[in-house]
């Protein structure tokens, strides 16, 4: 089956939705990264390890597929390999991304010696800027995910000691935070220095904040005036438009996440536990992505897979600023390409403004 002609390319239907000009359809933002390297026979760690690779099976993908030119690099264990922890890349049945096999505190001794490491040269930094240079050089709009303060600041020590921490000793969770945003907004000047603004869009998710870890309150105190800070410097940096990925079931820090500054236009991505609705009452001023939810795509019938699609387009489409179609989350790396396939095609029947 054809799809309908495209009226205007990716890249032309991008820059006009952050414009906020009139688009020929709803954009689809695949979320995918390792997705495409099995997609195009590689293996999923070559996606986070290999900037090449990663490059090369986002571009084939989305051309096969016609996904619209908004590639993304990230994974939310981000920030202990940084600090001197051990990572492992994703290997096995199971696994999708890097995941934590050391932390770098292991104590509060630990906390009191931290110190900011040559960010530069820290973990998966250079693996980020080399793939943010090839695909500067591929001349579309991309997408670097280096997640939230919070979230790295619990990956430091592990969620569970950092939340105790919370609780019991707050100096020690605040020191972890002042640290991972230094950090971060040293990223974000590098960044800069090497790619420029004009391109790179930052995505700054956080999934260890949601309400069934953390309350309101405790957002309030630990993660909002670190992420204020990070996006006010990132922000200030030139970059325009700031993605912030509200994973989880946050539904209870959505006016919290109002405060904080995203751009002109901001891309606000919902996960599938909170309704698109909601994040258009809160954020009317940005553009709204999402929804869908990523286990159906894996695990459900195509036909499941077009109901949900559609409704997810139909809502998304009522945004006052805009709306791209997404999964809640990452794109499952073993999903049926015909599942896959399927959310075009629901793109292609309900997505269209004329």
């Amino acid at each position: 089956m054809q799809f309908k002609r495209d009226r205007m390319t990716s890249q032309e239907r991008i820059e006009a939705l952050l414009s906020g000009e009139p688009i020929d359809r709803v954009p689809f933002f695949s979320f995918s990264l390792g997705f495409n390297c099995l997609n195009v026979g590689y293996s999923i760690a070559d996606y986070f390890n290999n900037p090449i690779k990663s490059c090369e099976s986002f571009e084939r993908t989305s051309d096969q597929y016609n996904f619209d030119k908004l590639p993304v690099l990230g994974y939310g264990s981000n920030g202990a390999w940084e600090f001197g922890g051990e990572i492992r890349w994703p290997d096995g049945e199971f696994s999708q991304a890097p995941h934590i096999t050391r932390h770098p505190v292991l104590s509060e001794e630990d906390v009191k010696s931290l110190s900011l490491p040559d960010v530069e040269k820290a973990g998966s930094v250079p693996i980020f800027l080399e793939w943010a240079m090839r695909h500067e050089d591929a001349g579309h709009r991309y997408v670097i995910s280096f997640e939230e303060p919070f979230l790295s600041a619990a990956n430091l020590t592990g969620l569970d000691v950092f939340c105790k921490w919370m609780y019991k000793k707050p100096e020690l969770a605040h020191r972890l935070l002042e640290i991972s945003t230094e950090f971060k907004i040293e990223f974000f000047r590098i960044l800069k220095a090497k790619v420029g603004t004009t391109r790179c869009i930052p995505m700054l998710g956080d999934a260890a904040a949601e309400n069934r870890i953390i309350s309101p309150a405790s957002f309030e105190e630990f993660a909002l005036p670190y992420s204020k800070r990070l996006h006010e410097n990132v922000l200030a940096f030139g970059f325009t438009h700031i993605c912030p990925h509200i994973c989880g079931e946050q539904n209870r820090n959505y006016p919290h996440w109002a405060k904080i500054p995203m751009g002109k236009p901001g891309i606000i991505s919902v996960s599938q536990e909170v309704e698109l609705e909601t994040a258009m009452r809160y954020f009317p001023d940005h553009i709204i992505m999402g929804n869908i939810e990523p286990p159906l795509i894996q695990s459900g019938s195509a036909e499941e897979v077009y109901r949900q699609a559609r409704a997810c387009i139909e809502k998304g489409k009522q945004a006052k600023r805009g709306f791209i179609f997404a999964p809640g989350c990452e794109l499952p790396p073993k999903a049926p390409p015909y599942n896959v396939w399927t959310l075009m095609k629901a793109v292609d029947d309900f997505g269209w403004y004329e």
